[in-house]
C-alpha cells in the first residue's frame, strides 16, 4: 500500500533504523550541508542513514536530507520494495495506476497563496559554503503547464531563493518546462 503522506514514510524509515536524528540545534548555512558531507563521505553505504535536523536555529520546522537516495536501501524503501526488487517496480511503472481525484489530501494541510506565499519559510542551507551564491531549496518538485495543450510537467530543479517569492533555477533547454517557457 503506497505511503499515505511524508510522515507516514518518515515513520517507516525510522522503524526500519534508516532515519538519524540530529536534534543539536544547527544552522542551515554553516552545520547542516557539512554533517550531510561528513555523513555521506565517511558512513557506507550500506549503513548511511537518511538525516532530520530537529532543532534549525530560526525555523520552527524540521529538514529531511537523503530521505530518497541516501542508500540503496532507502531508495528500495522509498518505492516500497527490497533492494532486489526495485529493477520489477521500475517495469511495473510502465503501466501505472489510473489516477483518483479527490477533495482533498495531507498535501492541502497547510497552503500559502499571494502575500502569504514565502520561500524564505522553508530552511534552505548554503550547500556549499564559499561557493553556491545562496541558499538553496534541493530538489524541490516544480510545476509548469504548457500554455497551449494545459499538459502539465513536474520537474526537480535545483531552485535558489533569491527572495521570499523570487527564486532561479537552471533549466536544461530539453527540459519539459523549458518548451512551456519558450512558448
Amino acid at each position: 500500500m503506497p505511503y499515505e503522506d511524508l510522515r507516514h514514510y518518515l515513520r517507516v524509515l525510522e522503524e526500519k533504523g534508516l532515519l538519524c536524528h540530529v536534534k543539536a540545534e544547527v544552522d542551515k548555512d554553516w552545520e547542516i550541508s557539512a554533517v550531510c558531507r561528513r555523513t555521506f563521505r565517511t558512513i557506507a553505504q550500506e549503513r548511511r542513514p537518511a538525516l532530520m535536523f530537529d532543532c534549525i536555529k530560526g525555523y520552527d520546522i524540521p529538514l529531511v536530507v537523503g530521505i530518497l537516495g541516501g542508500s540503496r536501501e532507502i531508495y528500495a524503501t522509498a518505492l516500497e520494495t527490497d533492494q532486489a526488487g526495485v529493477w520489477d517496480k521500475w517495469a511495473r511503472a510502465n503501466n501505472p495506476v489510473p489516477p483518483r481525484l479527490v477533495e482533498s489530501g495531507p498535501c492541502q494541510e497547510v497552503v500559502h497563496m499571494g502575500e502569504e506565499a514565502n520561500l524564505e519559510m522553508l530552511p534552505a542551507p548554503v550547500w556549499t559554503v564559499g561557493q553556491d551564491p545562496g541558499p538553496y531549496h534541493t530538489p524541490p518538485f516544480v510545476i509548469s503547464r504548457d500554455p497551449e495543450t494545459r499538459v502539465r510537467n513536474v520537474g526537480t530543479y535545483r531552485v535558489q531563493v533569491k527572495g521570499p517569492r523570487k527564486g532561479g533555477m537552471m533549466i536544461n533547454p530539453r527540459a519539459g518546462m523549458r518548451q512551456h517557457i519558450q512558448k
